[in-house]
């Protein structure tokens, strides 16, 4: 059967997927990947098309009454001859529509922002947990009194504190004691703060060149729970099938971020070259074809990552209509064009087109690795509290030093006074 000259094809016009423009001599120009997967397709069968956009703008989800929006419903109602706008196959579509042979296979994921790095201005604190933090507070609380016990020290609490803490410091220890124990319990003590303190100073100096990234969400049990702890903003295309699959979903994450998804209508409605930095973010990640992430966020510079989880693949054809006259032959042309990896190739094509338009002027110095001023606020910060309580205890020691000379005066003028009255 001969293919027909005019065919109407249902598509969504988003950059860099599907664009059409209008030529000098009035022609249709059909530009991105799937425009020009299209445009190759028309072209092998000697056919006009006429592109007609749905006007609710969706993909394609199927309402309460069985119906569907979007390009689906349209093939569905015969209103059109194909439908386009990388559509997956799944068995709610094929009751309604028939589906050409695959020309790719994606899967579903997400991409989100890069975690923003740690300030550097406590980097002091970094090498060691907190829980580590709490037991060295509280076995250098302790120690003294081990040592008041175990040495029969005279020295008081304060003092002694003050000895162990500065060996932590890889200061000299100057207790003393004769005993067979105490030689023990101060050997062991010398041990401890030798390789605690050359750990810290070993890990200090990575911790504030390098700058930390706070946690990653890398799949979508951790996208999940970050939601709902109200971190992170999951949005997905306007009317596409991926809302569809999370609400359906038997895991109780992917059902939960599907409903919250529905209730706070997060939905993404077009991704322009430029603009994607207000849609994905430390804060906000979008989920989709694996293609269209790569697309935009795929590049070696991007400030985004994207998850190597999949939540569902998916076999990627043109819906059709049922009584569409000529599906074999379209079938063919796509097979010989899925053989050639035309598609992959205007994949890359457009990847590498938004990478040039997108390029930043790289620096020479890379200014990351340096340590600057704010960087050592936290440290600095300490320094001054530090010289300030020791101002204030220089001054309350010479406060109390004078008080202590005039009460001895006044004791000794009453003394002298006494002496002399007789």
């Amino acid at each position: 059967m001969k293919f027909p000259s005019k065919v109407t094809v249902a598509a969504l016009i988003k950059k860099p997927f599907f664009e059409v423009n209008l030529g000098a001599d009035g022609e249709l120009k059909l530009s991105g990947a799937e425009g020009r997967l299209l445009d190759i397709i028309s072209h092998a069968l000697r056919s006009c098309l006429e592109i007609v956009v749905p006007e609710d703008n969706k993909f394609g989800q199927q309402g309460p009454d069985g119906n569907w929006t979007g390009v689906i419903g349209m093939v569905q109602r015969g209103e059109v001859d194909l439908g386009m706008g990388f559509l997956g196959m799944t068995e709610e579509r094929a009751a309604v529509v028939d589906f050409s042979t695959v020309y790719t296979i994606d899967g579903t994921t997400f991409v989100i922002g890069k975690p923003s790095p740690i300030p550097a201005a406590f980097a002091y604190l970094y090498p060691f947990q907190l829980v580590l933090w709490a037991s060295l507070a509280a076995f250098l609380f302790l120690m003294p009194f081990v040592f008041m016990l175990m040495m029969d020290h005279k020295s008081s609490y304060v003092s002694l504190f003050l000895e162990l803490f500065g060996s932590l410091m890889t200061q000299a220890l100057s207790v003393k004691n004769d005993s067979m124990r105490s030689r023990i319990l101060l050997m062991s003590w010398v041990i401890f703060a030798y390789i605690i303190s050359l750990s810290y100073s070993a890990l200090l100096l990575s911790f504030m060149s390098v700058p930390l990234q706070r946690e990653q969400v890398k799949d979508f049990l951790q996208l999940s729970n970050a939601v709902g702890k109200g971190r992170i903003k999951a949005t997905v295309f306007y009317g596409s099938i991926v809302e569809s699959f999370l609400l359906s979903s038997e895991q109780v994450h992917l059902k939960f971020l599907g409903e919250s998804i529905k209730k706070n209508a997060w939905y993404c409605y077009n991704l322009k070259p430029g603009f994607h930095k207000d849609i994905v973010n430390e804060h906000k990640a979008l989920l989709g074809p694996r293609v269209i992430t790569r697309i935009f966020f795929g590049s070696g510079e991007s400030e985004e990552i994207i998850s190597e989880d999949t939540l569902v693949s998916l076999n990627i054809a043109l819906a059709v209509d049922k009584n569409f006259c000529c599906k074999k032959e379209m079938d063919q042309v796509l097979s010989r064009i899925r053989s050639m990896g035309l598609f992959e190739k205007f994949v890359k094509d457009e990847t590498q087109k938004l990478e040039l338009q997108t390029s930043k002027e790289v620096s020479e110095i890379d200014d990351e690795m340096q340590i600057h001023v704010e960087d050592l606020f936290g440290a600095m910060m300490f320094l001054l509290i530090g010289y300030i309580l020791s101002f204030l205890s220089l001054l309350g020691e010479i406060l109390c030093n004078r008080q202590y000379h005039k009460f001895k005066c006044n004791s000794f003028s009453k003394v002298c006074f006494k002496i002399k009255s007789p």
